[in-house]
């Protein structure tokens, strides 16, 4: 995807159109510019005139060609929209300077609000804490947050403090040079170590799931398929479960849980994925699905020095496999 640069004011981004693109609908280019919009999102800024094709307002359908320029106008946020500080709200700081941090999120903390006054979640703590992140990003809701974990993901989650450290860090992470490593407990033995290089596709935001596109036509109903490709080797293996090391290349929604189970490995404690029929069910269910965003390793946005971000495996996975140990 072309980078995204300031075009004449604050708060709007161009993009030139590359050959790898063309043949491309308008709203599909703007949300593989900007992941952080839902489809309904950019319904409602096309409606807004907020995208210009080649600078006269885009129209829906409208088809690319290479060469073509797209203006995104980004706004502000809207007071509604703003996120309520909540200092009170702890995080585990991993790793900070004056362009980016790094916290431990726990399971069951959201990454952002959902709906307007939602408290208790990672940006609102984030912006209580971090003031200036208050306008960086693109979506007001998500105050320079670079990627996202699910509600009952741990780990590392980063986020950038300044436009600038956002714009530059957003290329890393889209261009696919961002190296982010997981732990999970799943179902079974799976081989030892192999890649699944599969897209997934969604049926809509509010489905709740993704699911992994098989060869063949595709099934009907599916949307916004998104390229996926995860790099598994298992850690260790117990009776009926194993530990494994997991790689993304890319950062689709729900990527490595709906891989893991395409292969018949789900991810212990996953309501919406696993287990497999006649699955060895553990003697007492976790409580969330458990995945761990254990590392990232990326280049700084000023300096270019390699960054290398740990987070341990937390509490209730270690007492999970100490229990399949039976020790």
């Amino acid at each position: 995807m072309s980078t995204g640069r300031p075009a004449g004011r604050p708060g709007e981004r161009g993009y030139r159109v590359e050959a790898g693109q063309a043949g491309m609908r308008i709203d599909r280019f703007v949300k593989g510019c900007l992941p952080g919009l839902s489809r309904r999102e950019i319904v409602f800024w096309i409606q807004e005139q907020r995208v210009l094709h080649n600078g006269r307002p885009a129209r829906k359908g409208t088809i690319l060609e290479e060469g073509d320029r797209v203006d995104l106008r980004i706004p502000q946020g809207p007071p509604g929209l703003d996120i309520v500080p909540e200092p009170a709200v702890l995080l585990r700081v991993l790793r900070e300077d004056s362009l980016l941090v790094a916290v431990d999120k726990p399971a069951g903390m959201p990454t952002h609000p959902l709906r307007v006054g939602e408290r208790g979640t990672v940006a609102n703590a984030l912006i209580a804490r971090y003031t200036e992140m208050k306008g960086v990003g693109f979506s007001p809701r998500e105050p320079g947050i670079l990627h996202r974990l699910d509600r009952d993901t741990s780990g590392i989650l980063l986020a950038a403090r300044t436009a600038s450290a956002f714009e530059r860090m957003r290329v890393e992470f889209e261009q696919g040079r961002v190296v982010k490593i997981y732990f999970a407990v799943v179902h079974g033995r799976p081989e030892r170590e192999g890649v699944i290089s599969r897209p997934v596709a969604s049926r809509g935001r509010r489905a709740g799931r993704v699911e992994v596109v098989r060869d063949g036509p595709r099934a009907r109903g599916l949307r916004a398929t998104c390229p996926a490709e995860t790099h598994y080797s298992v850690v260790r293996s117990y009776r009926g479960f194993s530990l494994v090391r997991l790689r993304m290349t890319t950062g689709a929604r729900h990527q490595l849980r709906a891989h893991m189970a395409f292969v018949g490995h789900p991810v212990v404690g996953d309501p919406v994925y696993g287990p497999p029929p006649g699955a060895l069910r553990p003697a007492r269910e976790p409580g969330r699905h458990l995945l761990h965003a254990a590392e990232l390793r990326f280049f700084h946005p000023l300096k270019g020095r390699p960054i290398r971000i740990r987070s341990p495996i937390p509490a209730d996975m270690r007492s999970f496999l100490k229990k399949l140990t039976g020790t």
